[in-house]
This record gives C-alpha cells, sequence and structure tokens, in this order.
C-alpha cells in the first residue's frame, strides 16, 4: 500500500498551475505501537518530559506514600527564596540532635558556624537531616513555622496529595506524597539554578569548626550514567528507596522518580532508558490517532504519549493548517492502523 501525496509546486506570486502526484512508500514499522514501559521494582513512578511539559508514562501516581528525603528539594527551594547564600548560620542543639541518615555520615554540631550555601550543598549532596533542621530554623526560627511554608509552598505548586511534617523527609506518620505530586516539585525545582548546580555535585569538602570533611554524592549515578543531573535520592525503613532524577539526553530532558524501590538506580536507569525511546517519528506519525475511536485500540500506556505529542505547541500558538498532504497522511493511518494492530482485541 502506499500513501498518495499532493506536493503543490508554488511561487512568490501564488500557485502553479500544474500539480503533481508522488507515490510514498509508507514508514517503516517495527513492533506497534513501540516498546511498553518496563516492569522495575518500585510500588509507584512516573517519567516526564520537560519539553513537552507531559507526562510519558507512570504506575500508581496517585499512591500515597513516604518521599523520605526527596522532601529536602522542598526544603531547598524555600531556602534559596528566603534567604542569601552568604548568610552565616549557628547549628543548634535541636538540629545537632538530629538523626544523622546511614551510619558514618557526618553531621553537623552545635555552635559550629555553617554558611547557607555550606547547608544547602550538605542537604542536597549528602542529604544531612540536621542541616535541613539548621536551615529551617535559620529561615523561620522555628522548624514548625517552617513546614507550614512547605505545605504553603506545596499548595501553590498543584501538590494536592502532600503533606510534610518535617524538612528533611525522616519517617514521620502522615508525611506522605505521590509520584505525580514529586514531579511537579521537580518540574519547579527546574527554575532554580543554586539547586541544579549543586544537585549534579559528585564530591563536596567543608571545612568548618576545625573539621575538614569530604563527602560523595548519595545519588552514586552521577558521572556514571549519561545525562543524569541529580535531583534528590532518599531512603528509609518506611520509604524504602527513592530517587527524583532529571535527565538531560540527545533528544529531551526528562523527570523520573521512582518509590518504594528495592534498587532505586537499576530501576531509575531502567526507566531512562526507556523515556529516550519517547516522542520519536513512530510517536509522531501516530499522534493523529489521539482523541479518536482508532486510540481504543492502542495500549492505555501508549496513549499517554500520544496526548504527550499533543501537548506540544504548534509555532505561533495556532495549530498547523491542513493541506492535502496532512489529509492524505490521515485517510492512509485510518486504512492502516487496523492492519497494524492485527490481533489486539
Amino acid at each position: 500500500m502506499f500513501f498518495t501525496a499532493v506536493v503543490a509546486l508554488t511561487t512568490v506570486l501564488g500557485p502553479s498551475p500544474g500539480l503533481r502526484t508522488v507515490h510514498l512508500p509508507p514508514p517503516p514499522m517495527v513492533i506497534f505501537p513501540a516498546e511498553s514501559p518496563p516492569a522495575i521494582d518500585g510500588t509507584a513512578w512516573m517519567i516526564w518530559s520537560v519539553e513537552g511539559d507531559a507526562e510519558l508514562g507512570s504506575l500508581n501516581p496517585d499512591f500515597l506514600t513516604a518521599p523520605a528525603s526527596i522532601t529536602k528539594l522542598m526544603t531547598a527551594m524555600l531556602v534559596v527564596e528566603r534567604a542569601a547564600m552568604t548568610n552565616q548560620v549557628r547549628v543548634s542543639a535541636n538540629a545537632d540532635a538530629t538523626p544523622i541518615g546511614y551510619v558514618g555520615q557526618p553531621d553537623v554540631r552545635q555552635g559550629e558556624i555553617w554558611t547557607v550555601q555550606e547547608l544547602l550543598a550538605n542537604i542536597l549532596v549528602q542529604s544531612g537531616n540536621d542541616a535541613a533542621v539548621a536551615l529551617a530554623e535559620h529561615v523561620s526560627g522555628d522548624v514548625e513555622r517552617f513546614v507550614a511554608l512547605m505545605n504553603q509552598k506545596a499548595a501553590a505548586l498543584g501538590m494536592t496529595n502532600t503533606t510534610f511534617l518535617n524538612p528533611n523527609g525522616l519517617d514521620t506518620t502522615g508525611h506522605l506524597s505521590t509520584a505525580r505530586d514529586l514531579i511537579l516539585m521537580g518540574r519547579a525545582a527546574l527554575a532554580y539554578p543554586e539547586i541544579l548546580r549543586t544537585s549534579r555535585i559528585k564530591y563536596i569538602s567543608f571545612d568548618v569548626g576545625g573539621r575538614h570533611l569530604v563527602v560523595e554524592a548519595t545519588n552514586r549515578d552521577l558521572g556514571l550514567f549519561p545525562g543524569l543531573f541529580g535531583l534528590k535520592t532518599g531512603d528509609t525503613a518506611s520509604a524504602r528507596q527513592v530517587l527524583l532524577a532529571y535527565d538531560e539526553a540527545q533528544h529531551g530532558r526528562f523527570l523520573a522518580v521512582v518509590l518504594g524501590s528495592r534498587n532505586r538506580r537499576s530501576a531509575t536507569r531502567e526507566l531512562l532508558a526507556w523515556a529516550r525511546t519517547t516522542l520519536g517519528p513512530r510517536d509522531y506519525f501516530f499522534a493523529a490517532a489521539a482523541g479518536t475511536d482508532l486510540a481504543l485500540e492502542f495500549p492505555d500506556w501508549y496513549v499517554v504519549r500520544l496526548a504527550a505529542v499533543g501537548s506540544l505547541p504548534a509555532g505561533g500558538g495556532m495549530p498547523p493548517p491542513r493541506t492535502p498532504l496532512t489529509d492524505s497522511i490521515d485517510g492512509a493511518l485510518t486504512d492502516l492502523l487496523p492492519g497494524i494492530l492485527g490481533g489486539r482485541g
């Protein structure tokens, strides 16, 4: 079968009186409609196209669960908004008493003087729970008022299923979020250059209180998985392993969140590798079926991708004009699709 494309020859003076018909073969088809999302280890996940500002796929996106230290991304946004990076912070007894996250993690100690920028790096690179408390107290005077700001910010971002009860993500009954809400938070964080610069640091050292501290990022895939640039890891007994990742690939930028995993690294790698196969020529070709009865033939996960294609803005904010060529392609798609889908019933 061939598509029939009508090619109009035009000049600056108007259309040519002659039209000729060109027969084009259909584009080559591989396994249709595309490779399905990977079956990763995790209770919930979501992949987001930054350019398309749209979901590309998800599993249990509205399942309420503990977000662990992904929480610190909200803390970081509020700190950047409300405190100068050069401000000095004296660590309180309350911050000093906050549990560390893992054995051997360098802590902050009562009476030490840290700058806001150092503490920001502390929470984003090595995920310091005590440093998050020190920053909350510096910004708002106490943790309770800072948490109120966190929930106000979450509401403003449309995070309708999120409740923050602390600035660090330590397990607390009722401290909950969802994959969808955390993607919204990640999308907002991309507007903060200080956070983007800091969250991609692999190693950092601090000289404070007579101590020289050298720490490695909790995100072990920084520098190992091409294109991965932050944003925040987490790991608690209730949350298990979690990761909100930002990826810059050749053909697009993506946000991925994995929750409730036993191996957030491999789960995130699989999702990002899959995301990089989306929004390609095949998706744009079949986008014409979105919103029509033909879309009923697609798997649900592929309909989500078609919606993402449709969300991309056309030039000038207006849809492209209909032409004999686009009408011909749409007609051919209608003819071809049932045969391509074959045995789907």
